[in-house]
């Protein structure tokens, strides 16, 4: 009888500890994960502040003006001269 509950122990010994190693290698991946979600995490916070400053700069006036010039040869247009037509006559405008 002694020896089927030192057997009966033993089992439930062994299947504990199997039960425990399993979650200790479950947690160990999870650790693992969670560091490389955060490293992705902090991947994405960084091009997001790229993104950002690329747009800001991208939006500023002077830069749109200066790219407007340079890359497609645009200018302010000169003088332009045109006749308003209303019930009093003609009158030449310039704006």
């Amino acid at each position: 009888m002694n020896f089927r509950k030192a057997v009966f122990i033993l089992v439930v010994f062994l299947i504990l500890s199997g039960i425990h190693l399993f979650i200790f290698a479950q947690n160990i991946s999870l650790k693992y994960q969670i560091t490389d979600i955060k490293v992705k995490l902090s991947e994405l916070n960084n091009r997001n502040r790229q993104l950002g400053s690329q747009a800001a700069k991208e939006e500023d006036l002077a830069f749109i003006e200066k790219t407007a010039k340079e890359k497609l040869g645009m200018a302010y247009p000169e003088k332009i001269i045109y006749i308003e037509i209303n019930s009093k006559g003609i009158s030449p405008k310039t704006k």
